[in-house]
């Protein structure tokens, strides 16, 4: 096996592992050494690839990050509408934090910077603008304004998320994701979606 495909490997099961034990446990529990074993590679490999706990632990949030902007992305191109994009970016959320419990309080904690997350984040918003110009531009949707356009369509969904992961409810309300869905398209919907209620 060539030595690269070997690395990537040692590199892909330190991964898995680690994001099952933090999500299980929590990442202060795990230890790199139990990782390490559980993973089946030497010290050398582990420390070549993580040198330390926090590394290793930036790698998976980058990685859970850019798996759940990929899905969410697929979902956002299989809507045509703006209100169906709006309200499917609230049930995508809370139907990943409901099927991700342990990785969700990962991701719902401390941002862990990288240069990989920055780079998935530039791809992910560019994408996102992408699919909201044409309906801004036909009024259906606001302008965005990134920050303030996350706050108002997840900001609320992802504040539940955190009361949802904390409590002892095993699925998550379907009221919920109606309720936050609502809310969004509120207080995204342009002047000409408004028009046409009236």
């Amino acid at each position: 096996m060539p030595r690269g495909s070997a690395g990537s490997d040692a590199r892909s099961r330190l991964l898995a592992v680690a994001r099952h034990r933090f999500a299980a446990e929590g990442a202060l529990a795990a230890t790199l050494d139990q990782v390490r074993r559980e993973a089946k590679v030497s010290v050398g490999a582990l420390y070549h690839h993580f040198p330390d706990k926090r590394s290793l632990a930036t790698a998976v949030y980058a990685e859970m990050i850019g798996q759940y902007q990929s899905g969410f992305l697929e979902m956002l191109r299989g809507h045509d509408t703006a209100e169906g994009g709006v309200r499917g970016g609230v049930a995508y959320h809370l139907d990943w934090v409901s099927a991700h419990r342990g990785e969700a309080t990962l991701l719902l904690g401390d941002r862990l910077d990288s240069e990989q997350l920055r780079a998935a984040n530039a791809a992910f918003f560019g994408s996102v603008r992408d699919w909201w110009r044409p309906h801004q531009r036909y009024g259906m949707l606001q302008p965005m304004r990134i920050g303030i356009t996350a706050a108002l369509w997840l900001g609320p969904a992802q504040e539940f998320s955190r009361y949802w992961i904390a409590g002892t409810e095993p699925t998550m309300p379907k009221e919920a994701v109606r309720a936050f869905a609502d809310a969004a398209w509120a207080a995204l919907r342009g002047k000409e979606s408004q028009r046409k209620d009236t």
